[in-house]
């Protein structure tokens, strides 16, 4: 599970920003995950929740965007969602496609106090 070492990464990060803003505590945390990111989001949770107790975190929420795939077909230049693991382009049925989104995983904003 590297989950664990993420949101160990990610109470730091928090904790040394929280420093240089001489905050007392961190109300939130919101992140984004992308679906090919390899990251479960339950576990991401409960390790938040593991690892947060002892730390500027204590009483702070972690919110969790979830980042759906998205592909750029190479022929027609539309972007489309893509589901069911279907990379086919949905408007013109081309394999030519790229990956736009979908592998993000970054903490979008601190809220501290």
């Amino acid at each position: 599970m590297h989950e664990y070492s993420i949101v160990s990464s990610m109470i730091n990060l928090c904790e040394k920003q929280a420093k240089e803003a001489k905050a007392k505590k961190i109300k939130s945390i919101t992140i984004q995950i992308g679906k090919l990111s390899g990251i479960e989001a339950h576990f991401m949770e409960h390790c938040f929740d593991y690892f947060k107790e002892d730390s500027i975190c204590k009483d702070a929420k972690l919110i969790m965007k979830i980042i759906d795939i998205k592909i750029e077909c190479q022929e027609c230049k539309k972007q489309t969602i893509v589901k069911n693991n279907n990379y086919l382009c949905s408007f013109c049925n081309s394999k030519q496609t790229s990956l736009i989104s979908g592998r993000e995983l970054f903490v979008e904003s601190i809220e501290i106090i």
